[in-house]
């Protein structure tokens, strides 16, 4: 359940980064724009990756901080006037997709942390190691400017250079898979657009789709930082000011479903607050997953709002029914206190640390936007409508205007 939606949000996530990788493969394609852009090309690079720069140490995001000071650090190593495949524009082409992997698997620790200190290390012990990096790959036969002068007859990239590019793909195509954040998607955008900065045979390509990559983890971050404004912090997903946004801007038809979680509170008083929050985020999970395009958000207290955009009360329904299973099945074992972390060696847990599996359910309440009406309207009659599936014995869903 929630796969195709899942696969939505993926897809949503890449469409705006690969709209600027298109917008700027059409303005190099033409010679006549390639060349009136020419004059500011390195202003427009360095402007974005300095932007890049501070927008990611404004929000403590050290990763992309680091990507765009080795993108601007890239540049600058680079003849720009020799796009020939010398020794030294090898070597930046093998440890870029290698630094950006690196620095979109590793978790984000802020710039100022352990880790943020070590990556600038990295950077540093790179800027130091480049012109040895450079004079060791021209030495064996077969790397060096002489042979990597001859043109390529596929992408105009040394086969080794194309390994690490593709290895680099990989690697940040995992971790968006995985964590779906939009720094990550930024970072795979950056990486790109230097993909093809490098394989371009003009002399302001460089400079171009380097001032792209660092647009890209500007965007990245900026988007990074809105989340955060509209994000609840305990199950991570979108809270009420950002459902009043995005309800501004749908258009009919939609469905709003209201979920709230029955009997939340004798948790609270049975296992404490502590529970509470688990069952919370354990809700949300399940939540998030819903089917349909439906978008999950937090409303307060115990109480989800899901939008689904373009479709009827009787379209969603299957896809309430089978998101209130899935929270039901899920059930829940609270953890005490005093549970060890790790089960011992030897021997069955203490009789305190067994806990009882508890049931939890939702109630949902669905309504369909009407004509003429407003979102305010619609979301009273979906909580009418959750008020009557506990009326009629929770974990279930009732549809507004219907019996």
């Amino acid at each position: 359940m929630g796969a195709q939606s899942a696969v939505q949000r993926f897809l949503a996530g890449l469409v705006p980064g690969a709209m600027l990788l298109v917008g700027a493969w059409l303005l190099q394609w033409n010679a006549v724009t390639r060349a009136a852009l020419a004059p500011s090309a390195p202003y427009f690079c360095f402007g974005a990756l300095a932007a890049a720069v501070f927008l990611s140490w404004y929000y403590d995001q050290s990763r992309p901080l680091y990507a765009a000071a080795l993108v601007a650090i890239s540049v600058v190593a680079l003849d720009q006037l020799s796009p020939d495949w010398g020794a030294r524009r090898i070597t930046v082409a093998i440890f870029l997709p290698i630094n950006f992997g690196l620095f979109a698997a590793l978790r984000e620790r802020g710039v100022a942390s352990l880790d943020g200190l070590v990556l600038a290390g990295v950077v540093v012990a790179q800027v130091v190691a480049m012109p040895w990096l450079a004079a060791s790959a021209a030495a064996p036969v077969g790397i060096g400017p002489e042979s990597a002068n001859v043109p390529d007859p596929g992408l105009g990239m040394p086969g080794l250079a194309q390994v690490a590019f593709a290895a680099g793909a990989a690697a940040l195509l995992l971790v968006i898979v995985r964590r779906r954040g939009k720094v990550e998607h930024g970072m795979f955008w950056a990486f790109s657009a230097m993909f093809f900065g490098l394989t371009r045979q003009t002399d302001t390509a460089l400079w171009f789709y380097a001032g792209i990559a660092g647009l890209a983890l500007a965007y990245g971050v900026l988007e990074y930082g809105r989340d955060m404004v509209h994000r609840d912090e305990l199950t991570g997903l979108p809270d009420r000011r950002a459902f009043n946004s995005v309800i501004q801007r749908t258009g009919r038809p939609y469905t709003i479903a209201i979920c709230d979680i029955d009997h939340f509170k004798r948790v609270n008083d049975t296992y404490g607050h502590d529970a509470g929050d688990q069952v919370l985020r354990m809700v949300a999970s399940r939540l998030h997953q819903v089917g349909g395009g439906g978008r999950t958000f937090r409303y307060g207290g115990e109480e989800f709002v899901i939008l689904f955009r373009g479709r009827t009360a009787a379209d969603t329904l299957p896809f309430a029914e089978a998101v209130r299973t899935s929270v039901a099945d899920a059930g829940f074992t609270p953890r005490h206190p005093n549970r060890p972390p790790t089960r011992p060696a030897q021997g069955p847990l203490p009789a305190y640390a067994v806990a009882t599996r508890v049931l939890i359910t939702i109630s949902i309440g669905l309504a369909e936007a009407p004509p003429h009406s407003t979102a305010d309207m619609v979301l009273d009659a979906a909580d009418e409508a959750m008020y009557r599936a506990k009326q009629a014995g929770r974990n279930r869903v009732k549809v507004a205007g219907a019996g």
